[in-house]
């Protein structure tokens, strides 16, 4: 990178570091909120959770700490992809554990835009992998 980087040594050392974990047991409650909130009545989503949820519970447990004092004042959501690998049921703690994955720039018309990048693993009580998933920030 150039000397003009607004990459700093604080945010290269934040790479790979845990930035947030959340637990929490999966009810009823929550999975008829967001069932309700989709606006979909299928039954199952009493029992399971609607992939909906598992996105909400990887927001509520994503991102977590990103660097100080970001370059620029602005910042805007960049986009993500996720991936489900297995049922999340009623009675299963899970736990969403978010890293800084990746941090890079690129130059915009008006300027440079920093990329930042967090991946959000969600495992439940069994320690499984049931998804995962990288979100990007957009920082100009």
């Amino acid at each position: 990178m150039s000397n003009d980087s607004v990459i700093t040594e604080e945010m290269k050392s934040m790479l790979g570091m845990e930035t947030n974990k959340v637990v929490f047991e999966v009810d009823k409650t929550m999975l008829r909120g967001i069932a309700e909130a989709i606006e979909d009545s299928n039954p199952r989503w009493l029992d399971l959770a609607a992939p909906a949820f598992i996105l909400s519970a990887m927001v509520t447990g994503g991102g977590g700490k990103l660097p100080e004092n970001l370059p620029m004042n602005r910042t805007v959501a960049g986009g993500g992809d996720w991936e489900f690998y297995l049922p999340v049921k009623v009675g299963d703690v899970i736990t969403c554990t978010s890293k800084l994955a990746d941090i890079y720039e690129r130059q915009g018309k008006a300027g440079k835009l920093l990329f930042i990048v967090t991946e959000t693993t969600v495992t439940n009580h069994r320690g499984d992998l049931a998804a995962k998933g990288n979100s990007t920030l957009i920082n100009y």
